[in-house]
């Protein structure tokens, strides 16, 4: 059964004539996912102001919720931008489909960033800032499964994990890019300067990002080889593996919970529960997004040095349901900062181990000609459940319980559902 699915996975994917560069199939690959993560960053430092700008009317509290939640709908559009996208690059072409997203995501940080405020254009600007994230959450529904279906079908076995492994890898430096440029932004910029224009060089500087992005791309090759292409990809994925998608999505909920809650959450949960002050509760992220940017390459080089995938991350996705807690208690129990950040860097380490696996032995459980489609509907759908939701809900989780500890528990849930998923997930051999 698995040599007839690496039989078939063989003769749908292009063979490559020449292995593209790692370095510029790293880069072509990664930036779209890198800009992703830069923008999530820069707009939820800077919800506050955000909310300020664009629905002012609405009170302190009330602009703020409306932030967020233009904030959310970015991600809750994903799945349909995953459906759209996906089935694109198994029909027309992985390069084609990367080509788009980058220039629609661009599109959508424009808008943002260029943008009047509510004071100047009314209710014109909150639509206007709702139209560039929904821009922006469409793209990126496809943005993830075709580039990381680009970087595997045009990398050496040999490298395949490594290189794959950049899309997380480069998640953590697009985090930490945004923290840099959050906190020198906050930093130098006079408060009044910083409310009236400051915060659009956040977006300004991502948005710069997209030509070279775009350049890169367009100088790749294609891998997919379209006279091979399903006439419906998105039918044939149903019609024959519902149930691996199903429990990719499954698994999917564990690395989502880990990187948003101990990334993008730990700064509010340093100032909130230990009562650090802002000035130095975004270095949580700086640590972590470091870690990520380290351990995240060296996971694919393991992936690529073991036979299977499915062993590495039986070990991998264990680890962080059963560390997070005492982990966890420990950083609820400190006062010194530097030990906290120890902590922090120590779960972004643990939660990183099987990055590169986990992402091959997706890829490698679907045939060339519904791959794409696969990895974004479950890449997607495991953002929009547990990353555009567990700020929000470990908050109220925290405020309902009294417990510091909730967020542990939240990933431990994860952790549970989506280590079940992979006992039940069948390994394909790598192809």
């Amino acid at each position: 059964m698995t040599m007839h699915l690496e039989a078939k996975m063989a003769s749908e994917a292009r063979p490559s004539q020449t292995r593209q560069s790692n370095f510029k199939l790293i880069m072509a690959t990664s930036l779209g996912s890198g800009l992703e993560v830069y923008d999530n960053t820069i707009f939820s430092y800077f919800a506050i102001v955000i909310g300020q700008q664009f629905f002012a009317p609405a009170g302190d509290y009330g602009a703020l919720l409306l932030s967020v939640s233009v904030f959310a709908i970015g991600f809750l559009i994903r799945p349909l931008g995953s459906l759209y996208f996906g089935s694109m690059a198994d029909r027309r072409g992985r390069k084609f489909t990367l080509l788009l997203t980058i220039m629609l995501m661009a599109l959508g940080v424009l808008l943002i960033t260029l943008c009047p405020p509510y004071s100047r254009i009314g209710v014109a600007a909150p639509i206007i800032l709702l139209v560039g994230r929904l821009l922006q959450g469409f793209s990126l529904g496809g943005e993830f499964g075709a580039a990381t279906t680009l970087a595997m079908e045009s990398s050496a076995p040999r490298s395949r994990g490594h290189v794959v492994s950049w899309q997380t890898a480069c998640q953590g430096a697009a985090t930490l890019a945004g923290a840099l440029v959050a906190f020198t932004l906050t930093k130098y910029v006079p408060p009044e300067q910083f409310h009236s224009w400051g915060w659009r060089v956040g977006f300004a500087i991502g948005l710069s990002i997209a030509p070279v992005g775009l350049y890169i791309r367009s100088q790749m090759s294609e891998t997919f080889d379209v006279t091979q292409a399903a006439g419906t990809p998105l039918t044939d994925l149903w019609k024959g593996y519902r149930r691996p998608v199903f429990l990719g999505v499954l698994m999917m909920l564990l690395n989502s919970s880990l990187l948003y809650i101990i990334v993008l959450y730990m700064p509010t949960y340093l100032m909130q529960q230990l009562h650090f002050p802002s000035s130095t509760s975004y270095l949580a992220s700086i640590v972590s997004s470091a870690v990520l940017l380290v351990t995240a390459p060296l996971s694919g080089r393991l992936a690529d040095r073991m036979p299977r995938r499915k062993p590495i991350l039986l070990v991998s996705m264990l680890l962080p349901p059963l560390l997070v807690y005492p982990l966890f208690a420990m950083l609820a129990n400190t006062q010194a900062l530097w030990q906290a950040l120890l902590l922090i860097g120590g779960m972004m380490a643990v939660a990183s181990l099987g990055s590169g696996a986990f992402l091959l032995l997706l890829l490698e459980a679907f045939p060339a000609r519904v791959r794409a489609s696969a990895l974004s509907i479950i890449y997607s759908i495991g953002v929009s459940v547990v990353g555009g939701c567990a700020q929000l809900f470990v908050t109220w989780l925290i405020k309902f319980s009294g417990d510091p500890m909730s967020p542990a528990w939240f990933m431990m849930g994860c952790g549970a559902i989506s280590y079940t998923a992979l006992l039940l997930f069948r390994e394909h051999k790598s192809v």
